[in-house]
């Protein structure tokens, strides 16, 4: 189904994370903070697994994200 994501309590130091979906459809929304490379979201292949860096240096005011895509599960 369609997920809707939102980071919140982040810490005010610089901070990552990594999120990983086993996307088996629908879409993600991506938060509007967050920037990625080439300033578009990755497209996700449906019945593949994904994972996504995401790092902030401002307590979250902009997040820069990067995507491993469409590993065979």
């Amino acid at each position: 189904s369609n997920t809707t994501l939102s980071f919140q309590s982040v810490p005010s130091n610089s901070y990552a994370m990594i999120l990983e979906v086993d996307h088996n459809g629908g879409s993600i929304t991506w938060p509007s903070s967050v920037k990625w490379n080439g300033d578009s979201a990755p497209t996700l292949t449906t019945g593949k697994t994904h994972q996504f860096y995401f790092h902030t240096k401002n307590s979250g005011s902009r997040w820069r994200g990067a995507a491993l895509a469409d590993y065979v599960d």
